[in-house]
């Protein structure tokens, strides 16, 4: 009896048998077993090998992957029709790409679209078999072209993934004419989505330089009103930042250095804040940080993180962003983050020697 109690675990790991005891398995059933499945934890202990305990934690991470592989596969074969299926199969079509069975993916894929009655999963289905196309050709976005106009066609209204993929297709294109014609696409499908935003942004940087910069605001930490119209006659260095940005914070001493050497000499610098709302505490993380690092120069807390006016109106997507403005108040670079050595003295210089400046 212990022989062939072992045989018969032997065969069950090594998956002979599975399918006969998943076919007895109800889609509950399956679906407990699924909504079962937690992912590992990494907990170190004073003196464990961190190196073995990483190997030991992604081991694991892999076997719980490999199992819910399983699992949505079971269930796929038990209800075809399960509506868990249109959030769980792109679980299953990914991590299969992901351990490089995309052919695998791609054809189970193709049969759930053929076969499927549900309009949402086969949205999800086109979607999936682009993202499984980029994964097959190395990113390479044109070979799932095809794929994305077909889930362009089926997504949802107000499906953010739609204009997400054109976005993407569009960092991904060189050719300027082809890029013109996909940011028009954007603007025209999906005029309301924050990827249009992203591109009127984009080119209001490009065609507003040389342009005056208009910005007003009450000061975040004083309640005093700055606006760039009594700061004429200074370069404004405007910074993008945010306390929860770890990139932003590493460039403060590098700021302030430049701060304190320069703001005597006719430059002045104003934080653009894309701290989190004020209920979230971003205010409050705002002051604090501003008051503990002796940040000196007025901060514009604009109060809703990404989405904030004014901030989104510059097509700000990553921070640090930092723009400079010459001492005429015109918008003189957009990308002075890094150059702000040479830039700040450079504009200086610019301004002693225009006509009628005090210092000809």
């Amino acid at each position: 009896m212990r022989i062939a109690g072992r045989i018969l675990a032997a065969w069950v790991v090594f998956g002979a048998i599975a399918p006969a005891i998943a076919a007895d398995k109800t889609a509950d059933e399956i679906l407990k077993e699924i909504q079962g499945l937690k992912p590992p934890q990494f907990v170190q202990k004073p003196g464990e090998d961190q190196q073995k305990l990483r190997e030991a934690y992604f081991a694991d991470m892999k076997k719980v992957s490999e199992k819910r592989v399983e699992l949505i596969g079971d269930l796929r074969k038990a209800d075809p029709e399960n509506k868990e299926l249109v959030k769980l199969l792109p679980q299953r079509w990914s991590l299969l790409a992901q351990t490089g069975k995309t052919d695998e993916a791609m054809a189970e894929i193709d049969e759930t679209l053929a076969k499927t009655k549900s309009e949402t999963l086969k949205a999800e289905g086109h979607y999936s078999k682009a993202q499984v196309l980029m994964m097959k050709n190395r990113g390479n976005i044109s070979a799932a072209m095809p794929a994305i106009e077909e889930f362009l066609k089926v997504a949802p209204k107000g499906d953010r993934r739609a204009p997400l993929f054109l976005y993407n297709v569009l960092r991904g294109t060189q050719d300027e004419a082809k890029k013109t014609a996909i940011e028009e696409r954007i603007l025209k499908d999906y005029g309301d989505s924050q990827f249009a935003g992203m591109i009127k942004g984009a080119r209001k940087q490009r065609e507003s330089i040389g342009k005056p910069f208009e910005l007003e605001f009450t000061e975040a930490t004083r309640g005093t009103t700055i606006s760039m119209k009594d700061l004429k006659g200074k370069v404004v260095v405007v910074d993008f930042w945010a306390t929860w940005c770890g990139p932003c914070i590493k460039e403060m001493p590098t700021m302030k250095k430049l701060y304190a050497e320069y703001k005597d000499k006719g430059v002045e610098f104003i934080g653009v804040s894309l701290d989190k709302k004020k209920e979230d505490g971003g205010l409050d993380k705002l002051k604090d940080y501003v008051a503990k690092n002796d940040i000196q120069w007025p901060q514009y807390y604009q109060g809703n993180w990404w989405e904030s006016e004014f901030s989104a109106g510059w097509g700000i997507n990553s921070i640090p962003c930092v723009f400079i403005v010459d001492a005429d108040g015109k918008l003189y670079s957009v990308e002075a983050g890094g150059k702000l050595e040479t830039l700040i003295p450079e504009l200086l210089k610019k301004a002693k020697t225009a006509p009628g400046a005090g210092g000809q």
